[in-house]
Protein backbone atom coordinates (compact mmCIF):
# COMPACT_ATOMS: atom_id res chain seq x y z
CA UNK A 1 0.00 0.00 0.00
CA UNK A 2 1.32 3.40 -0.96
CA UNK A 3 0.71 6.73 0.71
CA UNK A 4 1.45 10.22 -0.57
CA UNK A 5 1.43 13.29 1.68
CA UNK A 6 1.85 16.78 0.31
CA UNK A 7 3.18 19.71 2.30
CA UNK A 8 2.12 22.83 0.46
CA UNK A 9 4.06 26.01 0.00
CA UNK A 10 2.60 29.24 1.35
CA UNK A 11 3.29 30.73 -2.12
CA UNK A 12 1.04 28.46 -4.19
CA UNK A 13 -0.85 25.22 -4.22
CA UNK A 14 0.68 22.22 -5.99
CA UNK A 15 -1.03 20.95 -9.14
CA UNK A 16 -4.18 18.91 -8.54
CA UNK A 17 -2.58 16.05 -10.46
CA UNK A 18 0.41 15.71 -8.09
CA UNK A 19 -0.90 12.82 -6.02
CA UNK A 20 -2.27 10.94 -9.04
CA UNK A 21 1.12 11.37 -10.80
CA UNK A 22 2.96 9.84 -7.81
CA UNK A 23 0.46 7.00 -7.44
CA UNK A 24 0.74 6.32 -11.18
CA UNK A 25 4.54 6.07 -10.95
CA UNK A 26 4.43 3.77 -7.93
CA UNK A 27 1.82 1.52 -9.54
CA UNK A 28 3.76 1.44 -12.81
CA UNK A 29 7.17 0.62 -11.30
CA UNK A 30 6.89 -0.12 -7.59
CA UNK A 31 3.68 -2.07 -7.18
CA UNK A 32 5.36 -4.75 -5.03
CA UNK A 33 6.55 -2.20 -2.45
CA UNK A 34 4.81 -0.28 0.28
CA UNK A 35 5.95 3.33 0.04
CA UNK A 36 5.30 6.30 2.28
CA UNK A 37 6.12 9.39 0.21
CA UNK A 38 6.07 12.96 1.50
CA UNK A 39 6.43 15.83 -0.96
CA UNK A 40 7.55 19.12 0.51
CA UNK A 41 7.47 22.39 -1.41
CA UNK A 42 10.20 24.86 -0.56
CA UNK A 43 12.51 27.45 -2.05
CA UNK A 44 15.48 25.52 -3.43
CA UNK A 45 16.92 28.37 -5.52
CA UNK A 46 19.96 28.68 -3.22
CA UNK A 47 20.57 24.94 -3.58
CA UNK A 48 20.85 25.15 -7.37
CA UNK A 49 18.46 22.20 -7.87
CA UNK A 50 14.81 21.73 -8.75
CA UNK A 51 14.32 18.84 -6.34
CA UNK A 52 15.83 16.36 -3.92
CA UNK A 53 14.95 12.78 -2.99
CA UNK A 54 15.87 11.52 0.48
CA UNK A 55 15.35 8.10 1.98
CA UNK A 56 14.26 8.33 5.60
CA UNK A 57 14.01 4.60 6.25
CA UNK A 58 13.34 1.37 4.37
CA UNK A 59 10.08 2.52 2.76
CA UNK A 60 9.78 6.19 3.70
CA UNK A 61 10.92 8.89 1.29
CA UNK A 62 10.83 12.67 1.16
CA UNK A 63 10.89 14.61 -2.07
CA UNK A 64 11.66 18.29 -1.75
CA UNK A 65 10.59 20.27 -4.81
CA UNK A 66 11.23 23.90 -5.63
CA UNK A 67 8.04 25.86 -4.98
CA UNK A 68 8.78 28.10 -7.97
CA UNK A 69 8.41 25.32 -10.59
CA UNK A 70 5.35 25.30 -12.80
CA UNK A 71 3.77 23.23 -15.53
CA UNK A 72 5.76 20.58 -17.33
CA UNK A 73 8.98 21.50 -15.50
CA UNK A 74 7.24 20.70 -12.20
CA UNK A 75 5.90 17.38 -13.55
CA UNK A 76 9.28 16.38 -14.97
CA UNK A 77 10.97 17.12 -11.66
CA UNK A 78 8.48 15.00 -9.71
CA UNK A 79 9.02 12.13 -12.17
CA UNK A 80 12.79 12.60 -11.91
CA UNK A 81 12.69 12.39 -8.12
CA UNK A 82 10.30 9.41 -8.21
CA UNK A 83 12.87 7.67 -10.38
CA UNK A 84 15.39 8.20 -7.58
CA UNK A 85 12.92 6.58 -5.16
CA UNK A 86 12.88 3.58 -7.50
CA UNK A 87 16.69 3.53 -7.64
CA UNK A 88 16.84 3.45 -3.83
CA UNK A 89 14.31 0.63 -3.53
CA UNK A 90 15.83 -1.51 -6.26
CA UNK A 91 19.40 -0.95 -5.08
CA UNK A 92 20.37 0.79 -8.31
CA UNK A 93 23.17 3.37 -8.21
CA UNK A 94 21.92 6.94 -8.05
CA UNK A 95 22.42 7.96 -11.67
CA UNK A 96 21.43 11.52 -12.58
CA UNK A 97 21.76 10.82 -16.30
CA UNK A 98 19.37 7.87 -16.02
CA UNK A 99 16.88 9.91 -13.98
CA UNK A 100 17.08 12.73 -16.50
CA UNK A 101 16.56 10.39 -19.45
CA UNK A 102 13.56 8.80 -17.72
CA UNK A 103 11.71 12.12 -17.44
CA UNK A 104 10.37 12.31 -21.01
CA UNK A 105 9.69 8.58 -21.22
CA UNK A 106 7.60 8.66 -18.05
CA UNK A 107 5.92 11.94 -18.96
CA UNK A 108 4.77 10.40 -22.25
CA UNK A 109 3.61 7.20 -20.52
CA UNK A 110 1.71 9.17 -17.87
CA UNK A 111 0.03 11.39 -20.45
CA UNK A 112 -1.09 8.31 -22.39
CA UNK A 113 -2.56 6.61 -19.32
Amino acid sequence: MHSVSVIKSPLRDPPETLESLCYWFMKEYLENYSIDLTITHMDLSDEGVDGWCMREDEQEFIIQIDENLKGEEYTRTILHECYHVMQHLLGISQCEICAHLSEQINLDKYNQS
